[in-house]
């Protein structure tokens, strides 16, 4: 089974272009690690253009920090097909940069210890939050000349319960299979604007970056406090339209399961500042979690 690219060339470059691309974003990139304390990161899933640095700076810190055998990469389903809860069963995914092996021992786990999760291949077709997050690993993987895995999950659903419940199953799968595992949050923050069903901000339009930050930097307090609940109660208490908290959920639970006990906001930025326009804005992240 191979998942062949759905947005290449659309919300990252399909051609040399792409390595170009990565090559700016991990200019600063210093020398592999062995430490492997991160066990967890959260990264955007929005155009390079407008994200890509945010989510190369995820990538970087877990490159210089050593890189695992697997990464169970969680992102929401935007798409509405397949599972609620769906893990890709197996086979490789592709990209410009060529191939990905699928752990399907570890899918299939998850799948088993959650009792909430499916094997299901038809919720990822078109879903791009995982797919581009491929390219940041796989440039990285190449230059620490290093094979890895991957576990993608999508999720329609995504509350407390659903992050309790499958970043438990994350945890007792990797330590049941002796896998060394990274799990990436894919996740965008804020949208604010007509294009996402707000009425327009009735202040000065100049201040509304500003507001987008504030809004998204108390959601942000909350998981570098590892907080789960009270993440879900400052999204529903503001309407917040972050789109991936169930993944984030994921990582904070595996991440204490696996003792971590600090977490670090790494950069941030907002769509603003590449398209200066303040009639729809996005708010983007790069947060690790280490031990």
């Amino acid at each position: 089974m191979i998942r062949y690219p759905a947005v290449a060339g659309q919300f990252y470059p399909a051609g040399d272009e792409l390595i170009e691309m990565l090559e700016k974003f991990f200019s600063d990139l210093g020398e592999e690690g062995s430490e492997r304390k991160i066990t967890a990161g959260i990264a955007p899933h929005a155009g390079y253009i407008f994200s890509g640095y945010t989510a190369s700076r995820t990538y970087k810190a877990i490159y210089e920090d050593g890189l695992p055998e697997t990464f169970v990469i969680l992102g929401p389903n935007h798409t509405g097909m397949g599972s609620p809860i769906a893990v890709y069963p197996g086979g490789e995914w592709e990209t410009p940069l060529g191939r990905v092996k699928v752990d399907d021992e570890m899918a299939k786990a998850i799948v088993e210890l959650s009792n909430i999760a499916d094997l299901d291949d038809l919720a990822h077709r078109y879903e791009h939050s995982i797919e581009v997050q491929l390219p940041f690993i796989q440039y990285l993987a190449e230059l620490a000349g290093k094979d890895f895995t991957i576990v993608p999950i999508t999720l329609g659903i995504q509350d407390e319960d659903v992050a309790e419940t499958l970043g438990k199953a994350v945890y007792e799968a990797s330590q049941s299979l002796g896998r060394d595992v990274v799990v990436i949050a894919s996740t965008d923050f804020m949208h604010y604007g007509y294009f996402y069903g707000y009425v327009p901000f009735t202040g000065r339009a100049e201040e509304l970056p500003n507001m987008v930050k504030e809004w998204d930097m108390r959601v942000i307090r909350r998981i570098l406090d590892f907080d789960v609940k009270g993440m879900f109660e400052e999204i529903r208490a503001m309407n917040h339209t972050m789109c991936g908290p169930g993944g984030v959920g994921v990582g904070i639970v595996y991440s204490k399961l696996m003792d971590a006990v600090e977490a670090e906001l790494l950069h941030y930025t907002t769509s603003f500042e590449v398209s200066r326009s303040t009639d729809a804005i996005v708010g983007y992240a790069s947060i690790v979690m280490r031990r």
